[in-house]
């Protein structure tokens, strides 16, 4: 008798139900799972919770109302088969904080983010003796509470958008390439993906997660600092041969960490930059932060790569500079926020 395949994940929560993660959410339901969220105080949730989430997509043009249990912490909800944790890198330790409880009763974890993941140095044999990627987890917190052992990724290849509190749109994409930090595919992998079998979002098992981690970064590592260094669109940037040179040599020196590390890639930089441009005039998700004053992704998205980059004894000179430019530029926003500055 042939074994039974594992069961999907039937009790989900979504940690952080913003763009992303609401998209998740709908997506979870339409499979048949149970689905609450856990998010932070705020109008978003406070009206999910009255009204509910409205999901919209402008693919399909379809619209639907989920009501979904919520809460600001753990005790209110019971405990999931799986935790989605779909937050900005810079929430994510506070996130992993609140669902302690959770992780030591041993629920699947899966984090769906940009940039490059805590565990990663703990998963590479190039690194050296020490796995603490300080520009990410700094006193090492992330890498105890989810060591690489004990966490799925996610990578989003889809388009969402908040249109207000309690709605979200989503706009673009299907694709979501999930996968275990250390490799392979194994049963809590095929059962998220099971719980995704029906719904808009579409699940991709990966063995190697690292790898698909490193591709997308290496369209997020140059155009969005630089989008939000400037304001400019991604067809204006790369419509401007000086700047786009640049973004070249972005990911040219993102490519060479990657490859020091293990992680190989057979993309050039001309042909990312390409399929970039064929989306249009988009603003990237940074420049979208940096245009509601909220704080950016700099640390996870462009920061690890630099220290991975002096850990490897790869030349980073364009992203030394960029960095360098969006950092101050971020200091000095910071300072004029500051009452009696």
């Amino acid at each position: 008798m042939s074994p039974q395949p594992p069961a999907m994940a039937h009790r989900i929560t979504i940690v952080g139900p913003g763009a992303v993660g609401a998209t998740l959410a709908g997506a979870f339901a339409a499979s048949g799972a149970e689905v609450s969220l856990l998010g932070r105080r705020g109008p978003h949730l406070a009206v999910i919770a009255a009204h509910g989430l409205g999901l919209r997509s402008t693919e399909t043009g379809t619209e639907a109302r989920h009501r979904f249990p919520t809460a600001y912490d753990t005790a209110g909800l019971p405990v999931p088969d799986l935790a989605v944790v779909c937050v900005k890198s810079q929430h994510l330790l506070p996130a992993a904080r609140s669902i302690r409880t959770w992780i030591e009763h041993g629920v699947d974890v899966l984090v769906v983010a940009n940039g490059v993941p805590w565990w990663l140095l703990s998963t590479v044999e190039h690194a050296g003796g020490d796995p603490v990627l300080r520009s990410v987890d700094p006193d090492s917190e992330l890498l105890r509470l989810l060591p690489a052992e004990r966490v799925m990724s996610g990578v989003a290849h889809f388009s969402s958008a908040a249109d207000g509190p309690g709605r979200v749109t989503h706009v673009s994409g299907t694709r979501l390439i999930i996968g275990d930090a250390t490799g392979g595919i194994s049963d809590r992998i095929t059962r998220c993906a099971a719980a995704l079998s029906a719904g808009p979002v579409r699940p991709e098992p990966s063995t190697d997660i690292r790898r698909d981690i490193w591709e997308k970064l290496l369209g997020n590592v140059n155009l969005n600092p630089v989008s939000a260094l400037t304001g400019a669109t991604v067809l204006d940037i790369l419509d401007d041969p000086d700047v786009r040179q640049i973004c070249a040599a972005m990911f040219d020196e993102t490519a060479a960490v990657g490859a020091a590390l293990g992680i190989e890639n057979a993309m050039t930089a001309d042909d990312r930059l390409d399929i970039a441009r064929k989306l249009g005039a988009f603003r990237t998700s940074m420049l979208q932060d940096a245009d509601r004053g909220r704080p950016l992704e700099l640390d996870t998205i462009i920061g690890a790569v630099r220290e991975l980059a002096r850990r490897t004894g790869v030349p980073s000179p364009s992203l030394d500079a960029v960095h360098g430019l969006l950092a101050l530029r971020e200091r000095v926003r910071r300072l004029g926020e500051t009452p009696g500055s």
